[in-house]
């Protein structure tokens, strides 16, 4: 009998920003934008990770596009936690010194967080 096959395992790296860490545990973050064409495709469950220090939480991806720099709307940008589209661009050169606005960039979307740390934060942040 065959065995069924199974995707990859995927991922989508973080900085090790404590603040961004607490808001996709949270529930508060749930984009990413990346420079490239990327081939994540809604309906994939990938880990949300930093591989520099050991933390890690799983997602679904629910939503991909595929655009230029600056056709990011201002719904996806502020949901990514930016205030203005050129404080994204900013902020993205830090990881990816080369983009420019026509460069392409992947926006990433994803629900359903899990996992300990997913876990852990709940449980610091019952309401009584």
């Amino acid at each position: 009998m065959a065995t069924p096959k199974r995707p990859p395992l995927v991922a989508v790296l973080i900085a090790r920003d404590p603040a961004m860490r607490e808001a996709i545990v949270a529930n508060r973050k749930r984009i990413t934008i990346r420079e490239g064409y990327r081939l994540y495709k809604p309906g994939m469950t990938v880990m949300i990770c930093c591989h520099l220090e050991p933390w890690c939480v799983q997602a679904d991806i629910v939503a991909v596009r595929h655009c230029q720099l600056s056709k990011v709307v201002q719904e996806e940008w502020e949901a990514d936690g930016y205030v203005s589209k050129t404080q994204m661009a900013e902020d993205l050169r830090r990881f990816y010194p080369k983009i420019t606005w026509s460069s392409p960039v992947t926006i990433i979307k994803w629900e359903n967080v899990r996992g300990q740390l997913v876990d852990d934060y709940n449980q610091e942040h019952i309401l009584l």
